[in-house]
């Protein structure tokens, strides 16, 4: 550690490793801040038409101006070719980290960590930015004003993906091939020439919201292709059966949040949070 990316960012340690990133907690030189610093895999950025498309997404996503989306201030490239992101840096937990502790979270909290989730997909899915890669790791719990109260932010939308008019399945590379996390893919995800908008994020998150209340995902396949196969055929499993405090509406909405035609689902991920707000309701 200790190297200097692009002559401004000043490598301390890594703190984070994904499938097409590297994470670094690094100072920013000119401002002697801390922040974190994403490096992109260079098979990811191996032609021109992955940069231009790099560059024009992300610029896509530092527009977003939501608090609940994490901040970009930076991105470029170093001489050797590795494409970067810098970002703020976040203090707290993930999702992941919350779900691993304690298991189901009960119904108030799962409410308000998905209407700040669904305020940042709103203003992304607006601007025409797919996140694509929604799950418990990429959703960051910060400062709690109490044990029910985290200020939530999305995270990871560097990889995201920029709809076009009339577009389909895309990645950063510009080729068709499946991106994202089996676990939370939607159906029409992963097959190539269907459509991919903005409701493979709102399947996702009705997968999320699923784990968050039950303490465990809808659909488990230790395959990849067993796992996308359980997402477009198998029947979704009854959330109040699996946690009996849950009221029985959960099970209406869940038909509704992980419908394997999009067009059946909720229509944004406003209206997913709105509808968890009438179970919550109907809990009592």
């Amino acid at each position: 550690m200790g190297r200097v990316i692009d002559g401004r960012y000043q490598i301390i340690e890594q703190i984070g490793e994904g499938q097409m990133a590297a994470v670094y907690l690094a100072q920013q030189v000119s401002m002697s801040r801390n922040v974190a610093v994403k490096v992109l895999r260079k098979d990811l950025c191996a032609d021109d038409n992955a940069m231009v498309r790099f560059r024009r997404e992300v610029e896509a996503v530092a527009r977003l101006k939501s608090p609940h989306t994490i901040e970009f201030y930076d991105y470029g490239e170093t001489p050797d070719g590795a494409l970067y992101i810098a970002m703020e840096l976040l203090a707290g937990e993930t999702l992941r980290d919350a779900l691993d502790q304690r298991g189901p979270l009960p119904l108030g909290e799962t409410l308000t960590i998905i209407r700040q989730v669904a305020m940042a997909l709103g203003e992304a899915h607006a601007e025409g930015v797919i996140h694509r890669d929604l799950k418990p790791e990429n959703i960051h719990l910060g400062t709690r004003t109490s044990p029910l109260q985290p200020f939530v932010k999305v995270l990871d939308f560097g990889l995201a993906k920029l709809q076009e008019p009339g577009d389909g399945v895309g990645t950063i590379t510009g080729k068709a091939v499946t991106v994202g996390t089996p676990a939370y893919l939607a159906p029409e995800a992963a097959v190539a020439g269907r459509v991919n908008d903005w409701r493979c994020d709102v399947y996702s998150l009705g997968i999320m919201v699923f784990e968050m209340l039950t303490g465990q995902r809808p659909f488990e396949a230790r395959n990849p292709l067993k796992m996308l196969y359980q997402h477009a055929t198998a029947p979704i499993p009854s959330a109040s059966r699996l946690r009996e405090e849950l009221p029985p509406d959960v099970d209406i909405f869940f038909q509704r949040a992980m419908a394997k035609d999009a067009a059946d689902r909720f229509p944004s991920a406003r209206s997913l949070a709105d509808a968890l707000g009438f179970v919550a309701l109907s809990q009592g």
